[in-house]
């Protein structure tokens, strides 16, 4: 389909039998897009650390939308027990998944943080932490036809440059903005790979990308990388999920292709062209992946 210069959530066709699960679906742009999904009829699984704030969320949903199957299952991205916990829950109540929408992401910390295993916070966030969701779950994605992987990533991307043999900041002085931005070139390489691996196993799903821009949301408004400005020119939070949502159901989707606002941190959702991705650092990435998470695609 050619994208609308009106498309909105209005435009996502009906999805009554599909089914999303959406990492950080309790706030912010996550929360969006629980919503909007479900008014177009989704069964939606809401995953996120706090179990209470992921119930308030779906009290609203319900709340708009009477009819709206939501679900609410604990995950900690940080946490690969945690991970395979609620991959194993999902597994026995579904026998297919339609949508991974990767959302949750922690965004410019002031200070280096580490997980209880050792690892940086926003790589292991952002990036392990969904490499090893979408491993466990991958036999229910491909059981679905024509399925999709999201990533949400950033702009940001493109001041990642991965040092892959100090990935936690041990030997370098920590940047807050470049050490995001490393976890987002790691979706995106994460992004790659995995068209390779799901083309090789001849499955009908695909893996995309999107970023929402500048929006008003409160973790942008505070910590991210619009700071004070965000609250000034930040679409509201129904335009700055679009990207994603249009990643998660354009029936033209192709591997690799990347969302956003036209023109960057505003804007009605297009397709972008991204930087070139080196193709052994998508390799040399998955590997590091599977061996940190203990997670093996296949």
């Amino acid at each position: 389909m050619t994208i609308s210069s009106s498309w909105s959530s209005k435009d996502i066709p009906n999805l009554r039998g599909k089914t999303a699960l959406i990492t950080g679906g309790n706030k912010g742009l996550g929360f969006q897009s629980v919503l909007e999904l479900s008014k177009k009829g989704a069964k939606v699984i809401i995953s996120c650390r706090d179990v209470e704030s992921g119930l308030r969320a779906k009290i609203k949903i319900m709340t708009e939308v009477p009819d709206a199957e939501v679900e609410v299952i604990p995950l900690d991205l940080t946490d690969v027990i945690s991970i395979r916990n609620f991959s194993e829950t999902v597994k026995q109540n579904l026998d297919r998944l339609d949508i991974l929408l990767c959302n949750a992401g922690v965004v410019n910390l002031d200070t280096r943080q580490l997980t209880k295993n050792g690892d940086e916070m926003h790589m292991a966030t952002n990036h392990f932490g969904h490499f090893a969701l979408t491993g466990l779950l991958l036999p229910l994605i491909i059981a679905a036809d024509n399925s999709r992987i999201v990533l949400v990533s950033s702009l940001a991307y493109k001041s990642g440059a991965i040092n892959f043999n100090d990935l936690n900041w041990d030997d370098r002085e920590y940047s807050t903005f470049k050490c995001y931005g490393d976890s987002k070139l790691a979706n995106l390489l994460f992004v790659k790979h995995l068209n390779q691996f799901l083309k090789a196993k001849g499955a009908s799903t695909i893996a995309v990308s999107a970023h929402p821009g500048l929006t008003g949301t409160e973790r942008q408004q505070s910590i991210g990388i619009g700071g004070k400005m965000a609250k000034w020119i930040a679409s509201p939070v129904g335009k700055g999920v679009l990207p994603q949502l249009l990643a998660a159901i354009d029936p033209q989707a192709e591997p690799n292709d990347f969302y956003g606002p036209k023109y960057g941190l505003v804007g009605k959702p297009v397709k972008l062209k991204l930087n070139r991705l080196d193709k052994q650092d998508a390799v040399k990435l998955w590997e590091l992946s599977e061996k940190n998470t203990g997670v093996v695609f296949g």
